[in-house]
């Protein structure tokens, strides 16, 4: 008899007190105000140790720091960026570099036969040279496409504070899944399809992103009391894939 197919991905981890990320996820972890520093060496040393292959896209000032969490974990950092399995992009100018960058990391993972892809970004678009905010946005919107190609996970982190409220807006379009203070939202209420969004010119989607935030009242408040609704919701819901 035939092998029946699975009705959705394996889980791939738990993040926090135990929230799964599902395999082929690309998932935005967006909060109000600091987050913990340590969790996206959390994610990557879990990784690392699994034979993941992982790469970190921040600021060449947080490479440091997050070196030494890792190297906190027990992680043998130097043995894992001679292999390449830990992997920092930072020569990358322009989103079509750093798209092709991408291809070529998931590639690499298939032909080293790793059993796991790990993308964690800490949300810095403002700091990503050679690179503008629509372009940041496209590259998220293609993300989607990479994940669904090879068994992996891409963590985004955003800091809704640190954001002016179009960029937040467009962070949660790209991004299908969300953990949004804590809260999961498997299926994003605001979440554009990368066929579409990329479709889009940069004006037409600023124009849906206002929509949608005039839908909600210009009430970030509300927003985030919309998104967690959803995913209170969900909960008793049998997910979409």
């Amino acid at each position: 008899m035939p092998e029946q197919p699975t009705t959705s991905p394996p889980i791939f981890t738990y993040l926090d007190s135990g929230i799964p990320v599902r395999s082929n996820e690309h998932m935005a972890i967006v909060q109000r105000g600091s987050m913990s520093p340590s969790q996206g060496a959390e994610f990557m040393s879990e990784g690392l140790r699994r034979g993941h292959r992982c790469c970190c896209v921040a600021p060449a000032t947080l490479r440091p720091r997050f070196l030494k969490q890792l190297r906190d974990r027990g992680i043998e950092v130097e043995r894992h960026l001679d292999d390449q399995t830990l992997k920092f992009p930072w020569a990358a100018r322009g989103e079509g570099e750093l798209m092709d960058w991408g291809k070529r990391f998931f590639a690499e993972a298939e032909t080293a036969r790793n059993p796991g892809v790990r993308w964690w970004e800490e949300g810095v678009w403002p700091n990503v040279e050679g690179i503008s905010t629509p372009q940041f946005f496209e590259l998220h919107s293609r993300l989607n496409y990479l994940v669904k190609q090879y068994p992996s996970v891409a963590l985004c982190k955003y800091d809704a504070e640190q954001m002016e409220i179009p960029n937040l807006f467009s962070a949660i379009a790209v991004h299908r899944h969300l953990l949004v203070e804590g809260t999961l939202v498997r299926d994003n209420p605001f979440y554009i399809p990368a066929e579409k969004f990329l479709a889009m010119s940069p004006e037409d989607r600023e124009r849906d992103l206002r929509d949608v935030f005039r839908e909600v009242g210009f009430d970030l408040e509300r927003l985030f009391a919309i998104l967690a609704g959803y995913g209170e919701l969900q909960k008793t819901e049998p997910p979409t894939y």
